[in-house]
């Protein structure tokens, strides 16, 4: 599973990692966090068709491309100023953003919030199946970037944290998908998960899972809002996860008040 995770990363460092179009004004307000948990705010990368002609906007916010509107089948639209240089990607009809989402995917049918445990992970054995997952997974895809995670490992003398990460300590995409949900006052919530699945080599003994993690030659095509096809979405993160370094850290992460950089510093066991 992936339960806490690190993403301290800048708006703008986001932006040029990931070639970002836009990013939503509703994200300014993210903060950088050392501990990122359930039902909190995160940042999410997406991908949505540009539409010259848009209807009213909704109230979620908007962005530098455009003001974003919620479609009734959970598609982004939005109308591009004239103002706007258009990127290559653009040009196609195409606009890659940072936006922000409730970490815990809440589906279309959820009466309210608290209607069971959040579901922050998706696993990618069932994600095709589930009717809580499988229609995001055909085109509400999405990527949640971060500097690493924590994951606990099992031991004589109680669980050992680990933060698990590049060693170069470049970002992390992690796979993920949203989902929109209206409450009964009408407003509209954006909620993503993120994929897991079974985790092999080194990080098979930490911990039986581990986060989908993307190739950055993979982002067009898990991205793309114009691939439907669930089977193929899936074996696009299917493959081999990447070469990651797992450091032992202090136990103060376990508990989600304490977030400073402290989390993710090494110790000695």
């Amino acid at each position: 599973m992936c339960g806490r995770y690190a993403s301290f990363m800048a708006r703008n460092d986001i932006q040029l990692a990931f070639d970002l179009d836009s990013l939503g004004p509703e994200t300014q307000g993210l903060a950088p966090s050392w501990n990122v948990a359930p039902t909190q705010n995160i940042a999410i990368i997406v991908e949505r068709l540009l539409k010259n002609e848009d209807p009213a906007p909704a109230n979620h916010g908007a962005s530098a491309s455009g003001t974003l509107t919620e479609s009734v089948d959970g598609a982004f639209t939005s109308r591009a100023p004239a103002t706007q240089v258009p990127s290559p990607r653009q040009l196609l009809g195409i606009s890659r953003e940072l936006h922000v989402a409730r970490w815990g995917l809440v589906p279309p049918w959820a009466k309210d919030l608290a209607g069971g445990p959040p579901m922050f992970n998706a696993r990618i054995e069932t994600v095709a199946e589930k009717r809580t997952f499988a229609p995001s997974l055909k085109n509400r895809r999405c990527i949640i970037p971060a500097n690493g995670y924590f994951e606990w490992q099992s031991g004589s003398g109680g669980k050992i944290p680990h933060y698990i990460h590049y060693a170069d300590n470049s970002p992390l995409a992690f796979a993920g998908l949203y989902s929109w949900w209206k409450a009964p006052d009408g407003s509209w919530l954006l909620s993503a998960t993120i994929i897991t699945k079974e985790a092999k080599g080194p990080m098979s003994r930490i911990h039986d899972r581990i986060p989908a993690i993307l190739r950055a030659k993979d982002y067009d095509q898990w991205l793309d809002p114009r691939l439907n096809d669930p089977l193929a979405a899936r074996a696009i993160v299917e493959i081999e996860g990447p070469e990651l370094t797992a450091d032992i850290v202090g136990t103060n992460v376990g508990n989600t008040r304490n977030n400073t950089p402290e989390n993710i510093v090494p110790v000695e066991h």
